[in-house]
């Protein structure tokens, strides 16, 4: 295992699985790379996450076939957790893993400075916004950022200038209503502690993607309706703003600006649901690398269609 020091030759295609169905759905489709959540250590929560005996499963369809697998880590442990956590790493580095997505900046920091030769990426949850950003986690050790699609060309253009790191960019994501990944709100909503495994009895993790002391699991509440009252009677429902984004059309633009990997959101989608959303993106990156033109219309809504080229 070596750490990723230099950009790659052509941009990447990294896509989520929940499930080993969905990770074969998923390179079947054809992604580069594929990342997963560990069960009890990943903001995916319990439709998103994979037993350890699964995840080396998928590892090995994953390397069998020469595509990469990545696993995301992307809670803040206390201190009680921190102990066990370095010690799924320690496995998941003796099992062959190609990198770890981390939320932590102090466990980022530690797992450089344990594991000179470990590929990390800041998750999405690390907010960076900014070639300032990126030079932050960088020097803390990130090998690689994991930037919004919300950011235009021109933002992605300046991150991407930042020598010796790669730049993701989140382009198939939910916007939510406040930084994603940076989620408060369902910690109050399920405030209720539960047994954590690997702890054996000793302590409990809060149920919330509240990060300090927080399982880090997404309940989507910015999602659900939220009650308007006035003098305790209820005069409205509201939903806060969110939206799905997943700009195909501006892949070139994208990639035009150096961004070196193509990532996906969605380890709680079905297999049905993942490989035509990977098709997609798959036929997008390789018609700007062939400086072809594709038009892209296999399962987008109303019937749209697209035409992707390189410029």
């Amino acid at each position: 295992m070596t750490r990723l020091l230099s950009r790659q030759d052509r941009p990447m295609l990294l896509a989520p699985a929940g499930s080993l169905s969905a990770a074969r759905a998923a390179m079947h489709a054809g992604a580069d790379a594929i990342y997963v959540g560990l069960k009890g250590w990943s903001r995916g929560g319990a439709k998103g996450e994979l037993t350890f005996e699964d995840l080396l499963d998928a590892m090995a369809i994953a390397h069998g076939q020469g595509r990469e697998l990545q696993v995301a880590l992307n809670t803040i442990p206390g201190p009680s957790e921190r102990r066990y956590v370095l010690q799924r790493v320690a496995d998941l580095i003796d099992s062959g893993v190609d990198g770890v997505i981390v939320n932590d900046v102090g466990l980022m920091v530690e797992l450089r400075s344990l594991y000179p030769e470990l590929c990390l990426t800041a998750s999405i949850g690390c907010a960076v916004m900014n070639e300032a950003d990126v030079v932050f986690y960088r020097d803390l050790g990130a090998d690689a950022v994991v930037l919004p699609g919300t950011l235009s060309p021109d933002e992605l253009r300046a991150a991407a200038q930042v020598q010796d790191v790669v730049i993701e960019v989140m382009i198939h994501m939910v916007e939510e209503f406040i930084l994603l990944g940076k989620c408060w709100m369902p910690s109050y909503h399920r405030l209720n502690p539960t047994p954590l495994a690997e702890l054996q009895g000793q302590g409990n993790r809060l149920v919330g993607s509240m990060k300090r002391g927080g399982a880090g699991v997404c309940f989507k509440i910015c999602e659900q309706p939220w009650v308007l009252s006035r003098n305790g009677q209820v005069v409205a429902q509201r939903l806060l703003p969110s939206r799905q984004i997943s700009p195909i059309d501006t892949v070139s633009d994208i990639l035009d600006a150096g961004v070196d990997v193509v990532k996906l959101q969605g380890r709680s989608l079905s297999p049905d649901l993942l490989a035509p959303l990977v098709r997609r993106y798959r036929s997008a990156i390789d018609a700007w690398v062939e400086g072809g033109v594709v038009t892209v219309t296999q399962g987008l809504p109303f019937g749209r269609s697209w035409t992707v080229s390189r410029r």
